[in-house]
């Protein structure tokens, strides 16, 4: 097997995403570009090795940026499913030299320095928020090339434990973090160093610190009881020198220990809290307890130990455009998602037979006397125990598979989620075999999240957050986690006997927890979880598999089409349903790039915007249903 070039394979992934992503948000619209037939450019495409092969290809259009009379940027592209028009994979974008036709592949950070000067022709240098986006770039570049260089263990998966295996996957998919965003692999903040040892996919253990705060000054989740962290995250032996550490310091009575990520007590903690410190509201403590692993979300951590308790920290490290602090705020909010998950579960018994939660009621945050739940400093200083369902991880028959897993290709291409799966089943290696495991995975999760709009709410089922759970060798369920992004519509809730659980939302800022319709909540099921979280699916087993990417949209489509058929809808829900998902020509597309762009650094959530794209069930002719023609009239 020919060796691995981390660069080329980091750079070329990350090309990808980032043309792709240009494309789509119509950062490339404003350029006087042409585009050509390369049946009309077949000279040309035969003096460029990269792109020969396609000249004969009607399919295909050459595009073309004139730089100056000589030389032109030059790629590929094709029609695309999820949206118009995306880079031929695994070609290059190219500086052409128009007099000789020879040229040489740009990487990442050229061609975007290139677009932006283009953008603002008469700036003498890039702006403050096309300096933050191509920092980010360039910090994904070299890490994601450092997460490459290391492979992940995935041998004899068959034989590992529920827990460990879950272990793995969580580094597996920790390897490309959210597909489809060019900067997504940057954590901002981190050294070399620190990234091999904070990143899940480097498998190093992690030994945290601990810090004693004074309780008055603590605000703390519905499931604590009055006990501190040290119980659910310490050994005997551990939690014993903890508390006699504490008692030397007389802090026994006054102040209770938290867990610091260490990076967080080295970089933030002297930064934010200082003051809190030196009156003696916050004591570090020089006391261990047993290491941790990162998983696939940096600031949650997995147990070394035979333990359901998982732990998430605040770190202030940026990425995807944000800090990733951890404010009590939003553990508030996700307790009250929780409740109604809880109730979903109760009111819909298919929910209470598939749908798992993570119990994420414990939880500590530091908030002084003259803080408040949006102030920034607090937020940097706070723990949530994590539980899982021990009736999964006790289970040897359970595989907890995050989505984002089976999205995430290996570099070496070297297995799949799926031949394991197979193995299980006993089915042989072939198209017919996939595409039937896919409609598996597909039934699966579309009738929970079908059911839980239903009832008017929708969780955050992007990749990460989603986990899929298999039970001797069929797909079971689904385990949700950071209940705090749960999206919901209150007449509808109410309509089913449940109540609006009155999320803290920051006066003046915009939300989107609260939406006004089935129809708005929608949204979410279309970006997160079919246009980012189920794309990269389909394109990972096309990709690995050698199938037809088409062949798995259309066995998407057919799914979703009979659970919207088959569930307790209302008419009008599924009339509006099959309109929304099949009937528009037209898409929403959350935009990603421009919204860091515009928004220059600074503190919030992941920053976004919206726009529209193609409809990729219209694309691949797979809405198998008639549509009345008024269903299909644009308002």
């Amino acid at each position: 097997m020919k060796p691995l070039d981390a660069r080329h394979y980091s750079q070329q992934m990350i090309m990808q995403f980032l043309i792709d992503g240009l494309l789509v948000e119509g950062l490339f619209d404003t350029l006087d570009v042409q585009w050509i037939n390369p049946a009309q450019a077949s000279e040309l495409l035969t003096q460029l090795p990269t792109f020969d092969r396609y000249r004969n290809d009607v399919s295909k259009r050459l595009w073309m940026w004139q730089q100056d009379e000589q030389h032109s940027v030059v790629m590929l592209l094709r029609p695309g499913i999820t949206q118009a028009w995306e880079k031929v994979p695994e070609t290059c974008v190219m500086l052409l030299n128009q007099e000789n036709h020879q040229g040489r592949a740009l990487d990442p950070e050229e061609i975007t320095r290139r677009l932006f000067c283009a953008i603002t022709p008469h700036e003498q240098s890039l702006d403050q928020g096309q300096m933050v986006f191509l920092q980010a770039l360039l910090d994904s570049l070299w890490q994601a090339e450092s997460s490459v260089k290391h492979q992940v263990k995935t041998q004899a998966l068959s034989s590992l434990s529920t827990s460990r295996h879950f272990t793995v996957m969580e580094q597996w998919a920790s390897l490309m973090d959210r597909p489809y965003h060019p900067t997504a692999k940057a954590k901002q903040g981190l050294c070399e160093v620190e990234y091999q040892a904070y990143m899940a996919e480097f498998n190093e253990p992690i030994q945290l610190c601990w810090v004693a705060i004074r309780t008055r000054w603590m605000l703390t989740g519905a499931g604590v009881n009055q006990k501190s962290p040290v119980h659910w995250l310490a050994g005997d032996k551990y939690a014993k020198a903890l508390e006699q550490e504490m008692e030397a310091k007389g802090l026994v009575h006054t102040h209770t220990a938290i867990p610091v990520h260490p990076w967080q007590h080295e970089h933030a903690l002297p930064r934010w809290l200082k003051e809190s410190f030196d009156a003696g509201d916050c004591v570090a403590l020089s006391s261990v307890t047993e290491p941790w692993l990162a998983t696939s979300s940096l600031r949650s951590l997995a147990p070394t130990t035979a333990s359901p308790h998982f732990l998430k920290l605040p770190m202030a490290i940026h990425s995807l455009g944000a800090s990733r602090y951890l404010p009590a705020v939003k553990m508030v909010n996700g307790d009250l998602s929780a409740q109604l998950l809880e109730q979903a579960r109760q009111l819909d018994g298919r929910l209470d037979e598939r749908l798992y939660l993570c119990d994420e009621s414990k939880w500590w945050a530091y908030m002084p006397e003259e803080a408040t739940l949006f102030d920034e400093a607090p937020r940097h200083l706070s723990a949530m125990v994590r539980s899982y369902p021990s009736v999964l991880l006790e289970d040897p028959s359970v595989r907890l598979v995050p989505m984002a897993t089976l999205g995430t290709p290996l570099p070496a291409g070297e297995h799949h989620v799926f031949d394991d799966w197979l193995a299980q089943r006993g089915l042989e290696v072939g198209a017919e075999a996939v595409k039937r495991l896919f409609e598996e995975l597909c039934d699966c999760f579309f009738e929970i999240n079908l059911r839980m709009l239903r009832l008017g709410m929708l969780a955050e089922v992007h990749g990460q957050n989603a986990v899929l759970v298999f039970k001797q060798g069929q797909c079971h369920g689904l385990l949700l986690r950071d209940h705090d992004s749960l999206r919901i519509t209150v007449e509808r809730l109410e309509q089913h006997g449940m109540q609006d659980p009155c999320y803290r939302i920051k006066p003046g800022h915009s939300n989107t927890l609260y939406h006004d319709s089935l129809e708005a909540l929608l949204f979410w099921l279309q970006t997160l979880a079919i246009q980012v979280n189920l794309r990269a699916i389909i394109d990972n087993l096309a990709h690995y598999y050698s199938l037809s990417q088409r062949e798995l949209w259309q066995v998407m489509a057919t799914c979703l089409e009979s659970q919207i058929g088959g569930l307790p809808f209302e008419q009008h829900d599924r009339e509006m349903l099959r309109k929304q998902l099949f009937g528009r020509e037209q898409w929403p597309y959350k935009r990603l790039i421009g919204p860091i762009i515009e928004r220059a650094g600074g503190p919030g959530s992941m920053p976004f915007g919206t726009s529209a794209t193609c409809n990729p069930f219209r694309r691949v002719d797979a809405h198998a249903v008639d549509i009345k023609e008024e269903a299909l009239t644009e308002n």
